[in-house]
Formats: C-alpha cells, structure tokens, sequence
C-alpha cells in the first residue's frame, strides 16, 4: 500500500484580484483546512482510493435488566475511550453506533494514514482496556476490533 501526497491545487486562480477581507479570509481558511482535510492519499487498486482509516471496536449488547450492558457500555466509552482519544494525535472525529435491531455498540476512531500509522504503533490506545472492560460487563458478547480504510464520496466530506 503507497501513501502519496495527494495534488496541491491553489485555491483561488488570481488572489491579486481579491479584496483585503476576502484574503484574509482566504488565509484564514488555508491555515485551518489540514483539520478538514487529509493530505495523504492511497490506493488499494487503481480505482479504489482512499484517505483515512478507521479503527472500529464493536460489540453486541443486551436488552436483560433494563438494557443496563448498554448503558454500561456508554459509561466506559464517555470514562476511558474518549479521555484517551482526545490526546491521540491525528483524530479526525470519534463516533458512536448504536443499533437497537441488531443490538450493537460501535465506536469509529478516524484517523489520517500517517497518524494512523503512529497509532497502530501505540497498539491502538486505548483498544486493550476498553476490551477488557467490554468483557467485564454482564450482556456483552461478540467483541470485535476491525480496521479499514474510509474515503468520503458524496456530501460535504466529499
């Protein structure tokens, strides 16, 4: 799998023609657009491209005691996932699934491919606690981790 360095276009063909606001603006925007958008790309075939990863932890819960597997499910994602996530370096966004037909708890980490490289080198902190408290609450089965890749093709991701 190669990372390459994805085209740099400018933004606006001739900035001489915008006004003082409209530049700074336009300035302001650059500087915070590395946080909208990964400059790393890859592909796993030629027409298949992507720019992120996602780390998924997954598990199926219970609805006995008054869904109380999900409500403790929720208590561990908000006191040792997301601490942890935050000091993550590269973090694009963190989201939480959950499906009350299939009853399933997922979290989604999304990261850009290098941090996720850095990542992976850190084992996927906070992966190895959160599992062992998923495994410690009653109504918990079918715990899972997966990795995969994400690439936006429709909306404002896009």
């Amino acid at each position: 799998m190669a990372i390459v360095k994805s085209e740099d276009r400018p933004m606006v063909e001739d900035p001489s023609s915008l006004s003082s606001a409209q530049m700074s603006q336009l300035k302001l925007y650059e500087s915070e657009l590395w946080k909208k958008a990964c400059r790393n790309s890859a592909y796993l075939i030629k027409e298949i491209h992507y720019n992120t990863f996602a780390r998924e932890w997954r598990c199926v819960w219970s609805e006995d005691d008054d869904k109380r597997s999900l409500i403790e499910l929720q208590r561990v994602l908000e006191e040792v996932a997301l601490p942890a996530l935050r000091r993550v370096q590269g973090v694009l966004s963190v989201q939480r699934v959950v499906c009350g037909c299939n009853k399933e708890f997922k979290v989604i980490s999304k990261l850009a491919l290098d941090a996720f490289e850095d990542w992976s080198g850190m084992q996927f902190y906070p992966e190895e606690e959160l599992v062992r408290r998923w495994h410690g609450i009653e109504g918990v089965s079918k715990i899972e981790v997966e990795t995969y890749t994400l690439e936006p093709v429709f909306g404002p991701g896009k």
